[in-house]
Order: C-alpha cells, then structure tokens, then sequence
C-alpha cells in the first residue's frame, strides 16, 4: 500500500481545524447560551462532522468528485456519517479503558484520537471518498 503524504497532511489539518471548531462551539454554546454540556457537545460534533466532511471534500480528496448530483452527494455523505459514527465509538471504548487504567480523560482521549487516526484516514481513502470505478 503506497501512502499519499500530502493527502494524510491535508486530512490531519482539516482535522485540527474541526477539533479548534468543537472547542470553540461548546464553549460558545455553553459559557454564553448557557446550553447543558452534552447537548452542545452533541451539537459541535454535527456541525465539526459537517466542516469536516466539506473539508475533506474539497481539499483532502478534491481530486475524487462525487457524482454531479445531489444523490452522489447524498450517499458520499451518508459513508462520511457511518465511518463517523464507528470512529465515535471506538474512540470512547478507547477513551473508557485507558481512563479505568488510571489515566486522566485528557490524556486518554489524546491517546484515542492519535489511535484512531491513521483507521480514520484508511477509511475515508477506501471506503468514503473511494476511486470511481
């Protein structure tokens, strides 16, 4: 398997970028909307999923247009969400076991992100914004 290292340079800044987006929601919509945390974490996690996704599909993987119709668009984004959702949750069963091991949640969801990292861009390569064939 040959690796494109600007694709995965690319991707790991669209990433940052989206992490300085989530942070910035929940503190916006926790500190001056007062929003319970949970819900402005859910709220900044769609709205860093969608940045990401229009990142990732204009920069990361710009070089692999989706079909020029909204269905092509559609079913691209529906592959985005489902990897999305999949990451979410291995990156809390990491998460939850590296904390049950003794380490503080910052640390461990550190660990979980740098762990999830490189099967996040495999499946975004292979598998959401795949070749057309």
């Amino acid at each position: 398997m040959r690796i494109n290292y600007r694709r995965w340079g690319v991707f790991n800044l669209v990433g940052l970028a989206g992490f300085v987006v989530q942070i910035a929601a929940i503190a916006l919509l926790t500190r001056w909307f007062e929003w319970p945390a949970p819900i402005a974490t859910a709220v900044a996690l769609e709205v860093v999923a969608l940045q990401n996704f229009v990142g990732h599909s204009r920069w990361t993987w710009r070089d692999r247009p989706t079909a020029p119709n909204i269905r092509g668009w559609l079913r691209r984004y529906w592959r985005y969400q489902a990897a999305k959702t999949a990451s979410l949750a291995a990156n809390l069963a990491i998460t939850t076991l590296i904390i049950e091991g003794g380490l503080p949640p910052e640390v461990a969801n550190t660990a979980a992100v740098l762990l999830c990292a490189v099967p996040n861009f495999l499946v975004s390569e292979h598998v959401v914004f795949r070749q057309a064939s």
